[in-house]
Order: structure tokens, then C-alpha cells, then sequence
């Protein structure tokens, strides 16, 4: 009979029945243990399902969401390059006021002058002096040798009109020649560009006396002789000082006040 398996499978559930009464006998229930049994099974289920759950969840917000994310991406760019627009368009405004509160203060300190302003339009990107073009010709009253100005100082003259537009040439071009001086010492001579120089932004005052005692540093301003620069005009500060080859005078490399290759608005002296 102890061999018999119909006879083991009855034992073994008549010991579990047994089991379960005593457990119950202890507890004082009889629900406990068989639930309590199950839910240790179920736990690790449990487990998997909430991980599947929670996998299948982001799957869902990356999938059926991306759409709105790529829309809400977009947005966001748009935002930015409307933003990055503003700021430009800010600066530009800024730097324009600042122009002409310099151009005022010219007006202002120099009555006698007829000043109209001007944006440069075009420059030459074959010419190593950086000539340019500007949007005020002749119906603006600008004729060929009127000055043009920076808010900083000089920057050339006028060298042929159109009905709405002026080519300039800088003082960085050999072709344009001003008579200067130089602030601490008074001595003068002549601003003109050289090739060698311009690259650099540079122009050169010529024909300073052999014993002068100008030093790196000083302001050249215009000393008003001739009848196209009016004087005392900001040109530019001397880089440094050499002597011409000949041994008969100085010369001195000159930074002009105004940046000549990004200069975008001027101002021009009319009928000076």
C-alpha cells in the first residue's frame, strides 16, 4: 500500500489539510496561510509585469509623443531666432543713436559746418585702400572733394558723385593728401596712404623735420591749409617714427582714429 502512488498522492494531501488545521489552530484563521503562500508566488510576477508596464509606458511616450516633441523643438528654435533677430536688430538701433548723437555734437561745436549724414552701400573689394560708396550724392548737395567723416575722425574725401550716391577714397590712399600737424610739437606735414602701410590700416605723415621731437602716441590733427579739410580734424595717432631714406626729414606711421575697412556710417561736410 506504502508503494502504491494513489496512496502517496492522498498522504500528501491529507499532511497539507493537516498542516493548514494546525496553522489555523495556532492563528486562529484559516484564510491566511494559503494567501499568504500565493502572494510569495506572485511577488517576482508582480515584479516583471510593473517593469513590462513601465517599459512599454515610455515606449508609448516616445513613439506616439514624438510628434509633439519634434513640433515643440521647432517652436522653441523659431523663438530663438526671433529672439537673436531682436537682439540684432537692438544693436543695430544702439550703434545708429550713438552715430548720430555724434553727428549732433559736431553740428553742435562746429555751426559754420553743413553736415549731412550717410551709410556706406558699397565697397570696392578690389582696391587695397578700402574706397567705398555711400547712399547721399547729389540730390544730398555732396560734391567731389567734400570731407568725409567718421564720429571718430577723417576718413577720406569725395571722388565722383552720382544723383544718389558719392564714391569716397580714404586717407589711406596715396591719391589723398592732407596737411596735418602734429598735437604736442606742432610740427606739419603731409598725411597720404602707402601701399605698404594699408594693409594695416595705416596712412603715414610725410615731411616732418629732422629733429622733431614727436613721439609714438601723439594726435595728428588737420591744420586747415588748402581748401578741402577744414581744421583741426581728428585723423589719427602716430604707431611710430622713422627717417626717409634721403636723411632729409621724418616720417611717422599713423593708426587713424577712425576704423577705415568697417566703417558703415558717415557724415559729410557740404560746401566747406
Amino acid at each position: 500500500m506504502f508503494k502504491n502512488n494513489t496512496f502517496k498522492i492522498i498522504a500528501g494531501i491529507v499532511a497539507v489539510l493537516v498542516g493548514m488545521a494546525l496553522y489555523a489552530g495556532v492563528n486562529g484563521k484559516l484564510t491566511t496561510f494559503p494567501q499568504e503562500l500565493l502572494g510569495a508566488v506572485a511577488v517576482p510576477f508582480k515584479q516583471v509585469t510593473a517593469n513590462i508596464s513601465g517599459k512599454i509606458s515610455v515606449w508609448k511616450d516616445r513613439t506616439i509623443n514624438i510628434d509633439e516633441i519634434i513640433a515643440e523643438n521647432e517652436r522653441l528654435k523659431q523663438e530663438n531666432q526671433e529672439l537673436k533677430r531682436k537682439q540684432i536688430d537692438y544693436d543695430e538701433m544702439k550703434i545708429e543713436n550713438e552715430q548720430y548723437e555724434k553727428f549732433l555734437s559736431i553740428k553742435e561745436e562746429n555751426p559754420e559746418y553743413e553736415i549731412t549724414s550717410a551709410s556706406v552701400i558699397g565697397r570696392d573689394g578690389l582696391d587695397k585702400f578700402y574706397s567705398f560708396t555711400i547712399d547721399a550724392g547729389e540730390k544730398d548737395d555732396v560734391k567731389v572733394n567734400d570731407v568725409v567723416l567718421s564720429s571718430l575722425g577723417v576718413v577720406g574725401v569725395v571722388v565722383e558723385t552720382g544723383p544718389n550716391y558719392a564714391r569716397v577714397a580714404t586717407i589711406l590712399s596715396p591719391s589723398v593728401n592732407v596737411a596735418c600737424f602734429v598735437s604736442s610739437t606742432r610740427d606739419t606735414g603731409v598725411v597720404c596712404g602707402d601701399s605698404l602701410y594699408s594693409n594695416d590700416g595705416n596712412t603715414v605723415i610725410k615731411y616732418l623735420p629732422k629733429n622733431t621731437k614727436a613721439k609714438v602716441g601723439d594726435i595728428i590733427s588737420t591744420t586747415g591749409l588748402g581748401e578741402v579739410f577744414p581744421k583741426d580734424l581728428l585723423v589719427g595717432t602716430i604707431e611710430s617714427i622713422h627717417t626717409d631714406s634721403s636723411g632729409n626729414y621724418n616720417y611717422a606711421i599713423v593708426k587713424p582714429a577712425s576704423e577705415i575697412a568697417e566703417v558703415k556710417t558717415v557724415f559729410v561736410i557740404k560746401n566747406y
